[in-house]
Parts: structure tokens; C-alpha cells; sequence
């Protein structure tokens, strides 16, 4: 049995891995001249920066052991996180740290969220769960606008599914002490220790899964032949294959495959699929002690950018000695455009640093440069459950098997990714018992 593998990004790499180790025969097919995928790490003059502001904190005892023979020696960190609203630094995340804000903005926080609690309204889109978890002020004041710049869709139009752990309602008592002093402690945040590679950026913490031999860079997909099992590329070359893994975005590989042999309900559920797209702002600078936080969130909607953070923070090797660099993140879809062209956002980028007093002038940024990304956030829409209900049972049918952020259409972390990559593997070793 050929296992052939599309993608390798990290659950890429973990399923080839998996697949080695169990005697398979495997090969990964890479578009791009690297191994990597979204956590590939770039390096210029000293300065290294991930594609996105990757941490691992994971307490998966077996990713934990894979990245760390991965990236050999490890940083480990408390996280310090911040938000910027409105000329204010406050403590993350702010709905338990409300101190120091206009008196009447938290006063109306402090008692719709008492309202909320009496009245809890019907919990079915996202905006219906901040009403209730926080109350109409901060909803409409820090989530829905955060909601617009990360999402780029208003929190009426996206569905619960991806909430989980990654917001957090607080307790009424945690609201009244976090706005009557700067700091409570507490935990109030999934992520507050993590993780990073001493030196080569995140991409690191792949290595124990790459096996060189087994790669094909520059093999860019270009047609997909389900029923004669060939996989054909941009170069005119082809492979055949028993079983497919796909770690490629989902509407990419329903697009690729023969039309013929793709049922029209198939097809209008990938057109249903959203995503949105981001332009990072990587920015190097001529002074090292720039912030005390890792990284920080920007609800104000005339800044550009929705996140930013620190990599000569979370490696000393990130940066020259006496240097630091900063990365921002601006999303974009079709239904919130970039402010600009993509190209004037890194001169805009360095005026919006001056005005948070991250720079004290933009003389201190030594380069900047900016990175298009066309896959950055699936959209969790009313459209994705129904959509996926339709397509994964297909491709399944088909010996396809799906791993990854964009091969799975969800939202997965670094482990996440992992895990989905062995499991893909599993499924393909065992299949009687996965």
C-alpha cells in the first residue's frame, strides 16, 4: 500500500512520520521549496520570524516529547499578555480587568453583566453567547469590535462551535475586583505558561518528524484523479496512491479533483467553506527593550493591525544583541477588506506602533516588510457545520483522509495539528481499531 501525503506542515509531517515508523510506504508532496507549512520560520540578518505568533502549550505529554527532541534546547515562559483600548493598557483578557477605564464604560459593563446573569438570552450565535457570558457593554465595546478585525464578520454571523476554552466568562466577584484594582490574579486565560525553541524559530519543533527522503518540495498539485488514484502536478508529473492524505485548505482540494468525478452537492458545500486571509507585518528594530508583555490585542478598529508580538522575547537567538522585532497581524476577507494596499500597510503599520508608544519614532525600525497569507482563520459560519457534514463523509469514501487546520476546516493549535496528523495515520495502520 502507497500512502501519499499532500502537505507538509505539521500534521503533515507528523502522519509521514507516524506512517515511516509503522513500515508504510509513504511520500509528501510539498508546494512551497520547504518543509513547514504555517509554522515555517524565516531568518533575515539575524532577525527570525514565524508565520504568525506560534507557542506551544500544550500538556500532551507526547507532543510535548516530539517537539522537544524536535528543537533539542527549549525556553519556557509565563505568559504576559495585554490589550490596547482606547489610549489604556489593560491586563488580559479584559473582561477581569476593567480598571482604569472611563467610570461610566465599566459602570455599564459592571451592570449588564449582572443583567446578563438574571436574564441569560438564547445561546445560538456567537453574539448571543457574549450577550450572556459578558453582558450588551463589553460585548458590543471589546468582543464584537476584536470580532470584525480577527474574524473580519460581525459576531452575529459566526456559530459557537470554536469557543470552547478560548474565551473566558467570568465570575461577577472576578468583573468587580478587576475593576476596582490594576492586576487580580487568577486563571483566567487557557494559555499561562508556554513553550518555544532556544534557536530556528517554531519551525523547530518539527524536526524529529521530518524524514528528508520522504519529502517532494515544489510539488505543487495540480489534479487530482480519484478514481484512477493519481495525483498530478503543476511540473507534469504524477504519483499514484492507495490511500491520500490531504492537509491542503478543503476548498482547495475539492477544486483540484477531476469536476467530473465531484457530485454537485459536494461542490456547493465547498464554495459554503470561508476563510479569511492575512497580511503579517514583520518589523525589525533598533532597540531591545520595546515592551514587558509577549505579545497584545488591539480592539480599537482604526488600528490596522488585531494582534502583535515580540519574537526577540521568546528566544534571545530571534534577534541580533541590543536589537528586537515586532509582528503584526491584519485580516482580511471579503467581507472586511484591508484598509489599504497590502504593500502601504507596513508604512501605516510604523505611525500606528508611535501612536500606542511601542516606538517613540519610527527612525527606531531598522526594515519592515510584509508577507501576504491567503489561508489565516476558517470562518465558523452558519454554513461550516452542514457544509463539512456533507463533504467528510465523501472524501472518505474515496480513501481520503483528512488532517490539519485547513485539511480539517476547523481550528486546531500546534497539538491539535499533531495529533490530527497521527490519528489520519492511525486510521490508515489500524483500520479496524482507529
Amino acid at each position: 500500500m502507497k500512502v501519499v501525503i499532500i502537505g507538509a506542515g505539521l500534521a503533515g509531517l507528523a502522519a509521514s512520520d507516524a506512517l515511516a515508523a509503522a513500515g508504510r510506504e509513504v511520500e509528501v508532496f510539498e508546494a512551497n521549496p520547504y518543509w513547514g507549512g504555517r509554522i515555517h520560520s524565516v531568518s533575515e540578518g539575524g532577525f527570525v520570524f514565524d508565520e504568525g505568533p506560534h507557542v506551544s502549550f500544550t500538556t500532551d505529554k507526547n507532543v510535548q516529547d516530539v517537539f522537544t527532541r524536535g528543537a533539542g534546547e527549549v525556553e519556557e515562559f509565563s505568559a504576559r499578555i495585554t490589550n490596547a483600548f482606547r489610549g489604556h493598557w489593560i491586563t488580559h483578557p479584559a473582561q477581569c480587568h476593567l480598571y482604569g477605564l472611563d467610570l461610566g464604560l465599566v459602570t455599564d459593563c459592571i451592570a449588564d453583566f449582572v443583567s446578563a446573569q438574571q436574564n441569560p438570552p438564547e445561546m445560538i450565535t456567537y453574539a448571543d453567547w457574549c450577550y450572556a457570558m459578558f453582558g450588551k457593554t463589553f460585548s458590543e465595546n471589546f468582543a464584537f469590535a476584536y470580532t470584525r478585525k480577527y474574524w473580519t464578520r460581525e459576531a452575529a454571523d459566526l456559530s459557537t462551535d470554536w469557543v470552547e476554552v478560548r474565551m473566558y466568562p467570568p465570575k461577577l466577584k472576578e468583573v468587580i475586583r478587576g475593576a476596582l484594582e490594576p492586576e487580580q490574579k487568577g486563571n483566567f486565560h487557557y494559555l499561562t505558561r508556554f513553550r518555544y525553541p532556544t534557536k530556528g524559530g517554531y519551525q523547530s519543533f518539527l524536526r524529529a518528524m521530518v524524514r528528508p527522503d520522504l519529502i517532494r518540495l515544489e510539488k505543487r498539485v495540480s489534479r487530482l484523479d480519484i478514481r484512477g488514484k493519481r495525483i498530478f502536478f503543476n511540473d507534469g508529473t504524477f504519483s499514484p496512491y492507495d490511500r491520500l492524505i490531504s492537509t491542503m485548505a478543503l476548498p482547495s482540494l475539492i477544486g483540484v479533483i477531476s469536476p467530473e468525478q465531484v457530485p454537485r452537492e459536494v461542490q456547493l458545500a465547498a464554495e459554503k467553506l470561508s476563510c479569511s486571509s492575512l497580511v503579517l507585518v514583520d518589523v525589525a528594530v533598533n532597540r531591545r527593550d520595546l515592551f514587558h508583555h509577549h505579545w497584545f490585542y488591539v480592539y480599537d478598529e482604526e488600528i490596522s493591525f488585531a494582534r502583535g508580538h515580540f519574537p526577540h522575547m521568546l528566544s534571545p537567538c530571534n534577534a541580533p544583541e541590543g536589537q528586537g522585532s515586532i509582528q503584526l497581524e491584519i485580516y482580511h476577507s471579503p467581507f472586511r477588506p484591508l484598509p489599504c494596499e497590502s504593500s502601504n500597510l507596513p508604512g501605516r503599520v510604523g505611525e500606528e506602533l508611535v501612536k500606542l508608544k511601542i516606538l517613540a519614532s519610527e527612525r527606531e525600525i531598522l526594515w519592515i516588510r510584509h508577507r501576504d497569507i491567503q489561508y489565516a482563520n476558517v470562518i465558523f459560519d452558519e454554513n461550516r457545520a452542514g457544509a463539512l457534514s456533507v463533504i467528510y463523509p465523501w472524501v472518505k469514501s474515496h480513501d481520503i483522509f483528512l488532517a490539519g487546520r485547513y485539511g480539517e476546516w476547523g481550528y486546531l493549535w500546534s497539538d491539535d495539528a499533531t495529533r490530527s496528523g497521527w490519528k489520519a495515520a492511525a486510521q490508515i495502520i489500524n483500520p479496524d481499531v482507529a
